[in-house]
């Protein structure tokens, strides 16, 4: 009896994971043409702005301390100081940035990831490694309704955390303003 209750009790748990994996996946995915305001930090200096998310483009305007606005694919990035007056080219793949296009864009980032349901927020927890430095992720959703509230870094003596806020949904977000 005692076996019998242990396998029903892992199974459940199993499949009340997967279910949670897939109703955040579907969520994720409605994000499309979607925006939120955030709040970054990295221990020392807050920056503020607005991120959109497009079905294969990801764009984030950082509105203060400095205008800067960064756009990431699948492979390639472009980051653009106004200040400066400077664009730079970059590899996604080689970049902190590689960890918002997995989560907003697919469901290879969730295979491998640990998801802790609390009673307002579900936590997922994964590793993943840019150039042999290995980097630890927690993803904070609210649970009721389903949102992203934050998104938290640590790894090769770097952390930072980025909180989301006011959600919206846009219009179609055009190829051209990525």
């Amino acid at each position: 009896k005692l076996f019998f209750l242990i396998t029903v009790f892992l199974i459940s748990k199993t499949l009340f994971a997967d279910s949670t994996k897939i109703k955040i996946l579907s969520y994720n995915k409605s994000l499309d043409n979607s925006s939120a305001l955030f709040i970054q930090s990295d221990g020392e200096a807050v920056q503020e702005g607005i991120i959109f998310i497009g079905s294969k483009r990801i764009r984030v305007e950082y509105l203060s301390p400095q205008k800067i606005t960064i756009v990431i694919s699948k492979n390639k990035g472009m980051y653009v100081n106004y200040e400066l007056m400077e664009t730079e080219y970059f590899n996604t793949n080689k970049s902190l940035v590689k960890v918002f296009y997995k989560i907003f864009t697919g469901d290879d980032f969730f295979k491998n990831s640990s998801i802790e349901v609390l009673s307002s927020n579900i936590l997922i927890k994964n590793g993943f490694e840019i150039d042999d430095n290995l980097y630890k992720t927690e993803i904070i959703y609210e649970n009721k309704p389903l949102k992203l509230r934050k998104i938290k870094v640590k790894g090769n003596n770097q952390k930072f955390e980025i909180g989301f806020y006011n959600h919206n949904k846009s219009k179609k977000l055009s190829k051209d303003f990525f």
